[in-house]
């Protein structure tokens, strides 16, 4: 009996390591894919300025107000979806912009053309809307947008939040990157795409 007994006891213990094992891998997968959600490696922006991809930010309530953060503070790429001068603000969705390795990359795990076309590749994992107000004294800079007007897609013009208003809504229309500081869009620039 004690033998039995014994045996029991490791065959107990053996199925508990093997459950702590799969549950340690089970977090560890889960940290991996949530880690690697994050961006490029070396992405770049308009105008040869350093660009950040972004990932949907956390709507976790900050320590000084029990409001949910909409978009954490920083530069993210999005597509504008309006635009509201009255109030002022901008309702958008969050994007991931990838450029050279990192865009080749998100592609293949995209199951999409890998190296993609022009070096560039855009993932958008949800149609979530955001709604920011915009600074008053915040640049505002199109290209595509204004191409007609300005007889070049690649030059940045700049805008008041009301002309920008009147290009929207607009389907297609290549994407912005806005800066955001305490809660407010601070920049809209929108990004060139060949």
């Amino acid at each position: 009996m004690e033998l039995a007994a014994g045996g029991l006891g490791a065959t107990s213990r053996s199925s508990q390591r093997v459950r702590r094992l799969g549950a340690a891998l089970l977090i560890l997968l889960m940290a991996a894919a949530v880690g690697g959600c994050g961006g490029s490696e070396k992405p770049t922006g308009t105008a040869g300025a350093p660009a950040t991809t972004a990932a949907p930010a956390s709507t976790a309530a900050t320590a000084t107000t029990s409001e949910p953060v909409v978009l954490a503070d920083g530069r993210h790429p999005v597509y504008v979806k309006t635009v509201d001068p009255d109030r002022p603000t901008i309702t958008f969705d969050l994007i991931q912009f990838f450029t050279g390795e990192a865009a080749t990359k998100a592609a293949a795990e995209d199951g999409q053309e890998s190296p993609p076309p022009n070096d560039y590749y855009i993932r958008n994992v949800n149609s979530r809307l955001r709604t920011l107000p915009v600074a008053a004294d915040a640049p505002i800079t199109a290209n595509t947008l204004t191409a007609q007007s300005s007889g070049s897609a690649t030059k940045n013009v700049p805008l008041t939040l009301e002309e920008l208003a009147g290009y929207f809504p607009a389907s297609g229309a290549d994407p912005f990157w806005i800066t955001v500081d305490g809660g407010q869009v601070t920049r809209i620039a929108q990004q060139y795409l060949p």
